[in-house]
């Protein structure tokens, strides 16, 4: 199955579902980040440390799938030179509106995240991903992607889902409120569901989900050769999740260490 391509769509249809991560920035956002107060989200509702963005001022960053709207003008508004790459045509169309609504400027690159060949290597500052990992198969070929990219002692700053939100029977919570465990993980929308279900996904333009593990998450992190310089967790926003999982998602503050890569033996 090309994920790629079905999770695409499904996120231009997110944009017309006004998906929480589809929504545009408010002005008063935009002006404190001008004032060197910016308050950007990787997970659902806790801001990213300024400390983790501060030194990004007025440095090159590259934003990857990282909301229509949201952290393109943000970080622009902020002082950064930034280049956002993003498969869904809907969301850079949102990143486009919101840098001519209030006059800011960014390089903006319809096209798969997984694949930065189309950029010089090691010309960034830094790289911030929001919650876009469980949209991808594979982290492993992602983090090498990010590693080439940025300068030594460049920042990596991301988020993911805690896996063990994927043992969930997700009908059931919506529907109940209640939680269920359901799946076994690694999780996969490709594999953990039946044909019935993919077909009837694909026709709804649902999006693709990958639950990775912690040893995908972190340790192909460290092997790429990444160092983790802080971290936080936070909450789903949701009911019944955050009443029984605190750590809902995860957040990783990584710099590129000085060429030093970790060989699996």
């Amino acid at each position: 199955m090309d994920e790629a391509k079905y999770n695409s769509i499904a996120w231009d249809e997110e944009v017309n579902r006004n998906n929480y991560w589809t929504r545009m920035v408010r002005p008063e956002d935009v002006q404190d980040a001008k004032e060197g107060k910016i308050r950007i989200r990787i997970t659902p509702t806790a801001f990213v440390p300024l400390s983790w963005i501060e030194g990004l001022k007025g440095k090159r960053v590259l934003n990857l799938a990282g909301a229509g709207g949201q952290q393109t003008i943000l970080l622009s508004a902020f002082g950064s030179d930034v280049v956002t790459v993003d498969f869904s045509k809907n969301q850079i169309a949102q990143d486009e509106k919101g840098l001519e609504s209030y006059n800011l400027k960014a390089e903006l690159h319809n096209r798969d995240m997984r694949d930065l060949s189309f950029l010089e290597d090691g010309i960034f500052d830094g790289a911030i991903c929001p919650h876009s990992l469980n949209f991808i198969p594979s982290t492993l070929q992602f983090y090498r992607e990010v590693y080439k990219k940025l300068k030594k002692g460049g920042l990596f700053l991301f988020g993911v889902a805690n896996p063990v939100l994927y043992l969930f029977d997700e009908n059931k919570e919506e529907k109940e409120n209640k939680l269920k465990i359901k799946y076994t993980l690694p999780y996969s929308d490709e594999k953990s569901q039946s044909k019935k279900k993919i077909e009837k996904m694909k026709k709804e333009k649902d999006t693709f989900e990958f639950s990775h593990t912690l040893s995908s998450i972190i340790g192909d992190l460290l092997k790429t050769g990444f160092s983790i310089r802080d971290f936080y967790s936070d909450e789903a926003g949701a009911e019944p999740v955050d009443s029984f999982v605190y750590d809902s998602f995860l957040a990783f503050c990584c710099i590129k260490e000085d060429g030093y890569i970790f060989r699996r033996q």
